[in-house]
């Protein structure tokens, strides 16, 4: 399991995905055996979330979002494979 969890890190470190931190927080991490024999890092960030400042402001109805876009002619889509990975943090 660690072998396995070192290449995962290291790919998503190559990736551009993560890197290296001397930050003063660190989570746990478990390694998750999935149904089709690979697996999956996952990181809890119970203790983390407790210092995490909530934003109390809501995000825009996604009804709202499609009414505006009635009389669009290009739309996209985006590929939510590691769709984790592609939320932004601020240092």
């Amino acid at each position: 399991m660690r072998q396995t969890l070192r290449g995962e890190l290291r790919e998503i470190e190559d990736l551009g995905v993560i890197r290296k931190s001397s930050s003063p927080y660190a989570s746990p991490v478990v390694v998750v055996k999935k149904k089709d024999g690979t697996n999956r890092v996952c990181i809890n960030y119970r203790r983390l979330n407790k210092l995490t400042i909530f934003d109390p402001q809501p995000g825009t109805p996604s009804a709202d979002i499609f009414q505006g876009m009635e009389n669009d002619q290009y739309f996209s889509k985006i590929d939510l494979s590691k769709g984790y990975w592609q939320i932004p943090l601020r240092n």
